[in-house]
């Protein structure tokens, strides 16, 4: 009997390291995650600001176009 408990002991204890071991891992990898959120959000914010560029270039020179058009003739 003793035997047995002994064995269930050192089993349980090597489910709490692993356990353990899993958790860091999993600590590891979501603070990979929030790093790459953070990039992501940085990376939107920056496209956000060069459509907002774009859009206001291709904006100017339709004005430009049509201004030239209706005053040319």
């Amino acid at each position: 009997m003793e035997i047995r408990f002994a064995r269930l002991e050192g089993a349980y204890q090597q489910l709490d390291r692993r356990l353990a071991d899993m958790s860091g891992r999993i600590d590891g990898l979501s603070g990979r995650i929030d790093g790459l959120s953070a990039r992501i959000d940085d990376l939107s914010a920056r496209t956000d600001q060069k459509f907002t560029a774009l859009f206001s270039m291709l904006v100017g020179t339709w004005i430009t176009t049509i201004l030239t058009i209706l005053f040319h003739h």
